[in-house]
């Protein structure tokens, strides 16, 4: 039974809204919202045990709590139903929070910035937010950057290797620890029986310019060599009519910002575009570059007979073709998209941003 009445009348008509839509033909939505417009209409049955003040109350407490824990330890509803001395129960704080779009949700990984990479990214947006995409693409000669890559050479590995790359499937509750809802960890050491290989890769106009195997080690000297051979050899073949070269890479103390790496740099006359400290999300390799190449690989593996084994030099060889194979267009996309990247690290105001939408490659 629903109480009806006109805002300007004092009649008040008390009819079942099925049966008024049973009168004129009509379901029952649409006299609903037909005496929206001119009618208010008011459920009976109990009131609702969180007022709207109650409500925006939890919000802010959440949010001042989670923002305390700085990831250290999680909130639950029961600290905050105790901190804002509320008297209703988990259940109805959870629904309500719920409404306002507020759930558990897994924390995401990012690095943790420090005061000074937060003054030092808003720099560098505040200087590159208004360089466009053809700037990007034209003026920046090679984006370089390291990246390890386990080799997989059996079945048993690839399934390791594919397992690391799902994130999640569609399931009931009670299927949470059936065999094809279960993987092994992100983070577990796994051994594949072959060593993994240090690649130091760079794009630029619109090709992997670089794809070198540095070795095992990493440190100054290495660094030098790479720049004053592969990278020197790479930048002098894309750009011919060039005397000088503009390159990008991170803040990495140990071979890029090395005395000897630096001199090399210098002695190949290559300028550097450094990004600020804690920042993948400014580098084209780490944000669109690596993943491309991983994922393609682990799709080539699906079509892989189980009994197929790969060797070291193989899988390596493999790895190098499908890098250079990537399409132009991805990889101008993904230098062009450093544009939005600034502007939306400017917007931010150095801290995180959101890299979905135009800044989503893979």
């Amino acid at each position: 039974m629903w109480a009806v009445g006109r805002a300007s009348d004092t009649e008040v008509l008390k009819l079942p809204v099925t049966k008024i839509a049973l009168g004129v033909g009509r379901n029952k939505t649409t006299v609903y919202k037909a005496l929206e417009e001119s009618f208010k209409i008011e459920k009976r049955g109990r009131p609702d045990l969180l007022t709207k003040q109650e409500v925006n109350l939890l919000v802010r407490t959440i949010k001042a709590m989670v923002k305390k824990a700085q990831g250290c330890y999680e909130v639950t509803l029961a600290m905050v139903r105790k901190r804002a001395k509320v008297k209703a129960s988990e259940r109805c704080i959870r629904e309500a929070l719920q409404k306002r779009k507020f759930k558990f949700r897994v924390l995401r990984s990012k690095p943790r910035l420090t005061t000074a990479d937060v003054r030092d990214r808003m720099a560098f947006a505040t200087k590159y937010c208004t360089k466009t995409r053809a700037w990007w693409r034209k003026n920046v000669h090679l984006f370089i950057d390291l990246k390890n890559f386990s080799v997989y050479p059996n079945a048993e590995s690839r399934t390791i290797a594919a397992q690391r790359e799902v994130r999640g499937a569609y399931r009931q509750p009670s299927q949470g620890l059936d065999e094809a809802y279960v993987v092994a960890p992100k983070g577990l050491k796994y051994n594949t029986g072959a060593k993994a290989v240090k690649i130091a890769g760079g794009v630029g106009m619109g090709r992997v310019r670089l794809w070198h195997d540095v070795g095992q080690k990493w440190n100054a000297s290495v660094a030098a060599e790479l720049y004053s051979g592969p990278v020197r050899d790479a930048l002098r073949r894309a750009c011919p009519s060039k005397s000088s070269f503009l390159m990008l890479e991170d803040n990495d103390p140990t071979g890029f910002k090395s005395k000897l790496g630096e001199k090399a740099k210098a002695a190949a006359k290559i300028k550097v575009l450094a990004i600020p400290k804690r920042s993948p999300d400014l580098s084209v390799m780490d944000y669109a570059i690596w993943k491309k190449v991983t994922r393609t690989m682990r799709a080539q593996e699906k079509r892989f007979p189980k009994k197929k084994k790969e060797t070291r030099a193989e899988f390596i060889a493999r790895l190098r073709r499908t890098a250079q194979n990537l399409p132009k267009t991805f990889i101008d996309k993904a230098i062009g998209n450093m544009k939005e990247r600034c502007e939306r690290l400017l917007a931010a105001k150095g801290h995180h941003f959101e890299e979905g939408g135009k800044s989503k490659f893979v």
